[in-house]
């Protein structure tokens, strides 16, 4: 049904909250929405686009279409505590169903 992103800034204040759309980046939907997230190569090699998940790490997936050289960090369960904004974006399948989900990142930069 509905993603709510919501980006908190390093010293842990919410700056925006914006809804996701399918098929775009965590980077991407913040630029659409004027939510500064540094990014640099573009690629998820450099880290420059990390941030903290603090809460609905099951929302976020990998792009599909490059893989991350970078290793983040997850908790004792295996969830990613990380997320790289330029190649990771929310699960398709959050969008099918009739639940409002919320992913809260903290930016590092």
């Amino acid at each position: 049904m509905t993603v709510i992103v919501k980006v908190q800034d390093s010293a842990g204040n919410e700056i925006w909250s914006f809804e996701a759309e399918d098929q775009k980046s965590l980077w991407e939907l913040a630029a659409m929405h004027g939510v500064e997230i540094l990014q640099s190569c573009g690629t998820g090699f450099c880290g420059v686009c990390l941030c903290d998940i603090l809460e609905g790490a099951p929302l976020v997936q990998k792009d599909k279409t490059w893989d991350s050289l970078y290793d983040l960090a997850t908790d004792e369960e295996g969830n990613l505590k990380q997320v790289l904004a330029c190649v990771w974006g929310i699960k398709s399948e959050f969008f099918a169903d009739d639940v409002e989900h919320i992913l809260v990142l903290k930016k590092a930069y």
